[in-house]
């Protein structure tokens, strides 16, 4: 599994100044965590997004601030400005390493459905997470289901389909449907691809009409 690090420092500016440190680069952000005093720290912007989005809230990381000890953290909110989509806010937290959590890890598809690739339906995915409890260190970073065994028209995986690691337990359902074919998909597709070609057809025919009338009317006045 790859492990994933972030620099920060401690943050002085809040409130309202910390507007400064985005116009700067940087992002506000907060630890906090078991038995401990919530810390107030800023980060490189860039670094966080990408790590955001690489290890999501699944995944540790090691957090080393200027000054102090670094520390297992995991990602609990990252806060986007809603118009210009720049990170602005990111929460941090500490788990006790020795003490289970709950966590909801994506589910990831892959593979080729041959219901899909025979036309008989679209791959639907009903369910983008699933909720586990683990110690922070055997977290999965995510769940794959292959969708490959997807043959009939009816076919489904559920919760129970995935393949759970050593050490992490379900919680979700194992009856709980995460992919399944949906055959009215295709259907809308081929109504919308029929609706289409008779638009099509009808400017045609259309188009035909206004030509032959205007090569008529080019006739009588010659």
């Amino acid at each position: 599994m790859a492990t994933y690090a972030l620099d920060a420092r401690p943050r002085t500016l809040t409130g309202r100044h910390a507007a400064q440190l985005r116009r700067e680069g940087a992002v506000p952000a907060v630890i906090y965590g078991h038995q401990q005093d919530s810390m107030a720290i800023q980060a490189d912007v860039k670094s966080v997004e990408r790590l955001w989005h690489r290890a999501g809230k699944t995944t540790l990381i090691d957090l080393t601030v200027e000054g102090h000890e670094p520390r297992k953290v995991l990602f609990r909110e990252v806060q986007y400005h809603p118009r210009s989509g720049q990170c602005i806010h990111a929460d941090f937290f500490a788990p006790n390493l020795r003490v289970k959590t709950i966590a909801d890890v994506p589910v990831v598809l892959h593979g080729e459905a041959p219901a899909e690739a025979q036309k008989l339906g679209q791959v639907l995915q009903t369910a983008s997470t699933v909720r586990v409890e683990s110690l922070p260190t055997d977290l999965p970073h995510q769940l794959v289901l292959d969708v490959s065994v997807l043959v009939d028209a009816d076919a489904m995986l559920t919760a129970g389909d995935l393949v759970i690691p050593a050490g992490v337990t379900l919680l979700t359902d194992v009856a709980e449907v995460l992919v399944k074919i949906s055959v009215k998909r295709v259907r809308d597709v081929e109504e919308e691809e029929a609706e289409a070609a008779e638009a099509a057809a009808e400017a045609g025919e259309a188009a035909a009409g206004e030509a032959a009338a205007a090569t008529g009317g080019d006739q009588e006045s010659s």
